[in-house]
């Protein structure tokens, strides 16, 4: 009695292996006809463009090369609002990216124009600096809080006696290895003035114009 029992469940498991087997077999199969028919509809559509260019991928490249002087990277057949022209990427004589579309059966260049691609990929890249840089200065400025003995306002009003005006901005600042304060100050005459307050003794350490901060700045760079 047992056996007649055990056979029907062994059977449907046998069975119940079958479905799931063929299950995921059908489910790879799907997957690999997805991507394969997305291969061969490019692939048409290229065939489909090609039968209506009547000058060939080299002598578009030669026409984009007399507009944009470089070197061809890729070439590719597209589809520009109804117009068949060939994609034509180059790389000019300056490194920059650039995309000329050149008309498939006239062979006249249609447009020329930056490589969206690489001016976005600068765009992430100087965001990511500029992320990083910003962190950074908020870090130093942590540190040298930690160093600082005396407060901002405290800064302010040493360097309101030594140049009597208006504070427009105050930073801590690293003066050669000393947390100083930098204050800086429009005079009633409407001068610029930059005041180092040192951050732990509150003592005047220079007072300077923003014009000679520029001089000196200039003939560093000199």
């Amino acid at each position: 009695m047992k056996k007649k029992f055990l056979v029907p469940a062994l059977a449907a498991a046998i069975v119940g292996g079958g479905v799931a087997g063929s299950l995921v077999n059908s489910s790879a199969f799907a997957s690999s006809n997805d991507s394969k028919s997305v291969e061969v509809t490019g692939q048409q559509e290229q065939q489909q463009l090609a039968k209506e260019a009547t000058i060939t991928k080299q002598e578009a490249i030669s026409a984009a090369l007399k507009d944009v002087a470089g070197k061809a990277t890729n070439t590719e057949l597209e589809d520009e609002n109804g117009t068949v022209v060939y994609g034509v990427s180059v790389t000019d004589n300056k490194g920059k990216q650039q995309d000329v579309k050149v008309d498939a059966k006239t062979g006249k260049v249609l447009k020329v124009e930056a490589d969206d691609k690489e001016e976005g990929e600068k765009g992430e890249k100087a965001e990511k600096e500029g992320k990083e840089s910003e962190a950074a200065d908020q870090q130093e400025q942590q540190q040298l809080a930690k160093s600082a003995k005396i407060t901002a306002d405290e800064s302010n009003a040493i360097a309101l006696k030594e140049v009597p005006g208006k504070v427009t901005n105050t930073e801590l600042q690293d003066e050669n290895g000393t947390a100083v304060y930098g204050v800086e100050i429009t005079d009633d005459q409407g001068k610029a003035h930059d005041v180092k307050v040192d951050a732990k003794t509150g003592k005047v350490l220079n007072v300077g114009t923003d014009d000679e901060n520029e001089s000196e700045s200039g003939s560093e760079e000199e």
